[in-house]
């Protein structure tokens, strides 16, 4: 990975091949400078005019490179523990596979403070006890509707201390009751050295598992020595992760062996984290996410690393977490788009997990209620075990009545019709909780004028400005920017500027008309942007604080209310018939996710779907609640088509402030990538739905082949030569493998 020299220098000292965070796909050779350094060392080194973090991967006595024009390092990090050789080679297939300098992959992998030059410095930790003004209150001295408030309190010991673990145990929202508990000088809190320890509470007992539950778990757990994928395929609500984690109780017994728990979003991680931990206190636990700050990220890291943490919950990122001693990988809602990167190294982390499972010869269990069709169609064709989950846990839980609205002939009011309406006061006046989903943030969609019909853009992208009236702002979802409300039409001077469509905003706006007495929720991006804003309203669901819950797809899958028993859908047509041929798999799925929500405990569940194409085969199957015979259908379309999982894609992707360089490398490079292989179909370059992003004109070009040795083998010749194209630097590029966007 060295740039090419007619010949070899020897020198008598240790050479370090350091792989940089940077664009160029090689290694650097430096010399030890008389520094103890193992292979998996972070090492600084000089860079040009600065210093950069690097990896030491290999030692050699030989260099292409003159031994007086090499650089010593500048200091080397002997005090950790250094990456091992699986991390190595996992991120070394990633960045081949997908096409991204290696440097970069290892240490975009790392984190935030391994990646700086100064010692990594992991959080403070701290236990939290009553004081003396603490110790002479009771629980009574809390309102009786503080739910949460009483239980936290409750929990701290007259004498003794809880730390963040035990706390989380409690519940997922105890920081905001602790702080106020803080703040009214009944709790202090003292800093003690960071580790990991058991939990505290004792085991929640197991629930007894149905049929179909003890089938899964007897047959994963007979075959845990060896490489075995399987599909746990079970319907929302039918115990999937009780399935979990009675497999992870018998496959870490013996207190040996460690778990990696891939989840596709952060909101998902508390509710599962609490729930692991209440029923296996034994195995210490950590989670690996964005919404951590960067010493907590780094400490949990460590601890993964160290072999303390046994179970490892954790987003994308977290499927190249330093694990030891491995033996079972579980990847929750595999089928979820967020399991995708969709910059730097564009990697599918489910993918990642297979490969990783298959190099370290152990089982891996993909969970989902509407599988990928590409999982699915590996399940039909045996390369995976395939288990079922056709009942839901709860025994008298069934699954919802799930009914489409025809808004063609009904009147709506302000987006609902009257049955929505009806059906949620009827909940309303029986204590029960609803769900009004609607994938639109904000007010409105659009700013209409009544005369031109102009509709306020973006000027940095190809795309419309919502509408947020409480802010009185006008903000683009893609790429932040965001101005005033304009007061008249700048095109013909109109006043007349109508909000057009519904945004959570605007939806919940319309329900305190309709239903002022109810106790309305939005959560959405922008409600929950503050940290542990969403653990705080999941747990004022729970503690049924909340009657109607207005929310995007943040709440569409993995939460289980007891009390919800409605869900209305307000808009989804426009993805029935979207150019992008995997919109109508997501769709499906989204709404099954969502629908799952409704009726999970023992009160009987409703769907209410509003849309102009009641009679859609995709409602058809959603009514019957069918996943095998929808994703046959699907199946039977791609496999005519060749689209995937029949075909394997790659897309160039190019963009530049002027479209014409960008047309120009794109043309290039189809006309050298015809030259280069005959099995790989080249289409000509296009234009993306989205033209125009951030300010920079955007171009893609995609290829097609019926073989991934095929795909991978003309990259492997192209993507070296593009790297020279003389447009290379002057447009940003990349290659997408196994692209989900479009």
């Amino acid at each position: 990975m060295t740039s090419p020299a007619t010949h070899s220098y020897i020198s008598p000292a240790h050479i370090l091949r350091v792989a940089l965070d940077v664009p160029l796909d090689r290694l650097f050779d430096y010399l030890d400078g008389g520094f103890s350094v193992d292979i998996g060392q972070r090492v600084v080194v000089p860079f040009g005019p600065r210093k950069q973090v690097g990896v030491v991967v290999a030692k050699s006595n030989t260099s292409d490179f003159p031994i007086e024009k090499l650089k010593p390092i500048i200091s080397a990090f002997s005090d950790e523990t250094p990456l091992d050789y699986e991390t190595f080679a996992l991120l070394k297939f990633c960045a081949d596979y997908y096409q991204y300098p290696y440097g970069q992959a290892l240490l975009s992998a790392l984190p935030v403070r391994l990646r700086q030059t100064k010692p990594a410095v992991s959080r403070k930790q701290y236990l939290y006890s009553l004081t003396d003004a603490g110790k002479v209150q009771t629980i009574d001295n809390l309102p009786a509707r503080k739910l949460l408030q009483r239980r936290v309190f409750s929990a701290l010991p007259e004498h003794g201390a809880l730390d963040e673990i035990a706390l989380s145990e409690v519940s997922a929202g105890w920081r905001k009751p602790l702080q106020g508990f803080i703040e009214a000088g009944w709790v202090q809190a003292q800093q003690v050295l960071a580790g990991i320890k058991k939990s505290s509470f004792s085991a929640v007992p197991a629930p007894e598992l149905n049929a179909e539950q003890t089938q899964a778990v007897q047959a994963i757990t007979a075959q845990v020595q060896g490489f075995k994928p399987w599909l746990l395929h079970g319907i929302t609500g039918s115990g999937k992760t009780e399935v979990y984690m009675q497999i992870l109780q018998s496959i870490l017994a013996n207190n040996t062996g460690q778990a990696l728990v891939l989840v596709p979003e952060i909101n998902l991680t508390p509710q599962l984290e609490s729930r692991f931990r209440s029923r296996l206190p034994n195995f210490p636990l950590v989670s690996l996410h964005s919404n951590l700050s960067e010493s907590e990220r780094l400490q949990n890291w460590r601890l993964a690393q160290s072999g303390a943490a046994r179970i490892v919950i954790g987003t994308r990122l977290s499927v190249f977490a330093p694990l030891p001693d491995i033996r079972v990988i579980i990847v929750d809602e595999e089928h979820d788009g967020s399991y995708k990167q969709q910059d730097g190294m564009r990697y599918h982390a489910r993918d990642v997990a297979l490969v990783r499972a298959h190099r370290r010869k152990i089982p891996i269990i993909l969970g989902s209620a509407t599988p990928a069709l590409e999982t699915w169609h590996n399940a039909q064709t045996n390369k995976y075990g395939h288990l079922t989950l056709n009942e839901r846990a709860v025994s008298k839980a069934q699954l919802p009545l799930i009914r489409c609205i025809d808004t063609t002939r009904t009147e709506m009011h302000d987006g609902l019709s009257p049955a929505l309406v009806t059906a949620m006061k009827e909940r309303l006046a029986r204590g029960e909780q609803s769900l009004l989903f609607i994938n639109r943030r904000g007010y409105s969609p659009v700013l209409l004028c009544s005369a031109c019909h102009w509709i306020a853009p973006c000027m940095r992208c190809s795309s419309r400005l919502v509408v947020h009236l409480r802010q009185g702002r006008l903000r683009c979802h893609h790429c932040g920017h965001e101005q005033k409300i304009v007061r008249q039409c700048p095109s013909c001077g109109n006043a007349d500027l109508h909000p057009t469509g519904h945004g959570t905003q605007r939806l919940e706006e319309t329900l305190a008309k309709l239903m002022p007495e109810a106790r309305i929720l939005r959560v959405d991006r922008d409600s929950t942007r503050r940290k542990h804003a969403l653990t705080d309203m999941l747990a004022s669901v729970h503690a049924d604080e909340v009657d109607i819950l207005v929310g995007t797809q943040m709440l569409a899958k993995g939460h289980d209310f007891p009390n919800l028993t409605l869900v209305g859908v307000i808009d989804t047509d426009s993805a029935l018939f979207s150019p992008d041929f995997r919109a109508a798999e997501r769709l499906f799925a989204q709404l099954m996710q969502v629908a799952g929500r409704a009726g999970r405990a023992d009160k009987p569940g409703e769907v209410l779907i509003q849309t102009s194409f009641p009679e859609h085969n995709l409602f058809n199957a959603l009514r019957e609640q069918d996943y095998a015979a929808y994703a046959q259908s699907l199946l039977q379309e791609r496999e005519m088509t060749q689209f995937p999982p029949y075909a394997y894609m790659a897309l160039l992707r190019a963009e530049a402030n002027q479209f014409s360089p960008v047309q120009q490398f794109l043309t290039d490079a189809s006309e050298l990538a015809r030259t280069l292989t005959e099995e790989v179909m080249i289409y000509h370059p296009l234009r993306p739905q989205m033209e125009k992003l951030k300010g920079m004109e955007r171009g893609q070009l995609l290829m097609q082949a019926t073989q991934r040795n095929a795909m991978q083998n003309l990259l492997r010749q192209l993507v070296p030569q593009l790297r020279e194209h003389p447009l290379a630097n002057k447009i940003r590029w990349a290659v997408d493998v196994d692209p989900l966007e479009f």
